[in-house]
């Protein structure tokens, strides 16, 4: 602590956050340090104590500030709720308008046919009428003199009957506008009833979208207090209904909140190992490499002691040692079809053992120096290792027959192999990231961070994507942070930088789906990353007791583990469901109403976060 209040005093650190804030306080309540026994280790005791409590002071008010941001966004988001309603009122309004206009013009229409149907019949007397006259006017003809008086009545009803014919024909043209008129008017209205059903709908989405927002901020809000949150059960429960909220109301599958949370509550309700394989021996050997099969829950995993082991990832045991060696191992490699396990150390040899015998290891020399990394073809017909010496060794792990491929001016630390087969990328701490096209075995510098050290690289499964490891060094030549770079082989630019780690990058790998990037540091901190979606917080993966020395996907893209220091194997579910599963099964009660109102609200109903528990059980 008081060389972190150094650093923060010149401006090389940061002031503390948990988990570093939480443990210093928890040993200050327990231990109360006071000046006269602090200065037998350091004069600076009120530097230390001043940098404590700034930072737990700045630590307090970041959640007050949190706290209140929460509280704004709910006022916004009934304000929000309130104007939608209002919007689905005036909705209705012009639904139930259109709806009004269309019956009325239905009804006119209606009335327009029935004046165009009494038009025709009033032509048809009409024309009766008119061959009836005309009867009477050839009579009249033939009686002219006697019946002139009658012809000329005759001649005014023929007129009057023109006249209704006229009329009528009047009748039906207008009868037939009224009708044009009447459709217009209905599918006006159906129209007008078609746009207050959209804006219906529209305000109707409006409003669950901000319920979802709203209900995602108080999950994320819920999972942040349950990292802080010192009584197990009451963590678990918020952790638990964090996920459920987060889960019903759309969120993201892999979000830092949620996992960050889930996670935490599980160290509480079991232990802070409890995703750990112990190796046996040597706690303190640090494990260097792993090889894990794409087929089963298989693992291998070597360290500084020698010793190879193999364990099952899901039942978190070491079953057996398949084998040993005099020098400290760092590289393991397994064929694709896993017959074959490949081991470098800091010896100059390899060691190649078959799975499907019980015999001594091929050891295959050529190499003059320790090894740094061993990847196998794509085909299965050999593997590629580099070493200090400078070299790339194509090996054939069947017959042990090795031949040089290249001589680089620079070591690599890390390589890697394109799905075809055609490439190899190498990461070198001489900050150089370099590309071998394996057709001909020449090389190209493809990016150069120096004075910077690249320490991984990896290749996208699917696209020209690589991905690559960074210890930044300052002026002074001092590692002062790690970064991660992705770099597009196909505009040779880099696209994008992803930070968060405090040290050196050791590992860098996708997910075999290709969604996913992990990261592991010097800084004891595994960081996980969705590839299409950058900008959002990395899953953090920390409480790993030491440096991540090598990390691998398991299952698909479902698990990632982790080599680690005091003889730790971890294993992480990637997909925060699995953690999730494992909550309620250590719970024995549900959260109390009044819990439920402290950290979810008087406005959200109260549902029991484990079902298979009484509500009542408190």
């Amino acid at each position: 602590m008081s060389g972190a209040a150094a650093l923060y005093q010149i401006g090389k650190t940061s002031l503390w956050r948990p988990p570093d804030l939480q443990l210093a306080l928890n040993w200050q309540k327990k231990q109360k340090p006071n000046r006269t026994w602090a200065q037998r280790y350091d004069e600076a005791f009120e530097r230390a104590i001043v940098f404590l409590d700034t930072s737990r002071i700045t630590y307090e008010a970041e959640l007050q500030n949190q706290e209140r941001l929460q509280k704004r966004m709910l006022r916004r988001a009934r304000t929000t709720s309130i104007i939608l309603g209002v919007a689905l009122l005036i909705s209705l309004f012009f639904f139930f308008f259109g709806l009004t206009q269309q019956i009325a013009a239905e009804k006119a229409a209606a009335e327009a046919v029935l004046q165009r149907d009494n038009a025709v019949e009033q032509e048809k007397i009409a024309e009766e009428q008119r061959k009836i006259a005309e009867d009477q006017l050839k009579v009249i003809e033939s009686q002219q003199a006697a019946l002139q008086k009658s012809f000329e009545d005759l001649q005014e009803a023929l007129i009057e009957t023109d006249k209704a014919r006229k009329d009528a024909e009047r009748n039906f043209l207008i009868a037939q506008q009224q009708t044009n008129i009447a459709q217009q008017e209905s599918k006006r209205a159906n129209e007008q009833r078609e746009i207050a059903e959209r804006e219906y709908l529209r305000a109707e989405d409006a409003l669950k979208e901000s319920n979802n927002r709203l209900m995602l901020s108080i999950a994320q809000s819920m999972e942040a207090k349950s990292v802080s949150e010192e009584e197990k059960e009451l963590a678990g429960l918020l952790s638990m209904q964090g996920y459920l909220f987060h889960t019903k109301h759309g969120g993201k599958k892999y979000d830092h909140y949620v996992f960050n949370g889930l996670y935490h509550a599980l160290t509480k309700l079991y232990n802070s190992n409890y995703n750990a394989i112990k190796v046996p021996g040597n706690y303190r050997n640090k494990m260097y490499a792993l090889a894990i099969s794409k087929n089963s829950n298989t693992i291998y995993t070597t360290g500084n002691d020698g010793r190879i082991f193999k364990g099952d990832f899901v039942s978190q045991t070491v079953q057996n040692q398949i084998g040993a060696n005099a020098f400290p191992n760092h590289v393991l490699a397994l064929s694709k079809d896993e017959q074959y396990l490949v081991n470098g150390s800091d010896s100059s040899f390899i060691q190649i053992y078959n799975l499907t015998e019980n015999s001594k290891p091929l050891e295959v020399r050529g190499h003059k120096g320790a090894m740094r990394a061993i990847k196998f073809l794509p085909d299965d017909s050999g593997f590629i290792s580099t070493s200090s010496d400078r070299t790339l060794r194509l090996t054939n792990h069947k017959t042990g027959q090795s031949r040089q491929i290249l001589q680089l001016p620079f070591d690599l630390k890390s390589i890697d192999i394109s799905d075809d087969g055609n490439w190899l990328v190498g990461a070198s701490p001489s900050g150089n990231v370099v590309q071998v096209n394996l057709r001909d075995y020449k090389y190209e510098i493809l990016k150069s961070e120096s004075p910077s050290r690249v320490l991984s690289v990896a290749y996208h499964p699917t696209r020209n994507l690589i991905a690559y490891g960074v210890e930044v060094i300052d002026e002074k030549g001092l590692p002062i942070r790690g970064t991660v770079k992705l770099f597009d082989l196909n505009t040779r630019t880099v696209t994008k930088e992803l930070s968060g780690h405090h040290a050196g990058i050791s590992d860098v790998v996708f997910s075999p789906d290709g969604l996913l990037l992990a990261t592991a540091g010097y800084d004891h901190r595994l960081q996980m990353w969705v590839v299409d979606h950058e900008e959002d917080l990395p899953i953090d993966m920390d409480n790993n007791n030491g440096n991540i020395w090598d990390i691998g996907f398991a299952k698909g893209s479902n698990y990632l583990i982790a080599s680690c220091n005091n003889g730790e194997i971890r294993i992480w579910p990637t997909d925060p469901k699995v953690l999730a599963e494992q909550v309620c099964p250590k719970l024995t009660r549900n959260m109390t109403p009044e819990e439920w109102k402290s950290y979810v609200g008087n406005n959200i109903e109260y549902e029991s976060t484990c079902k298979s528990l009484l509500i009542n059980n408190f």
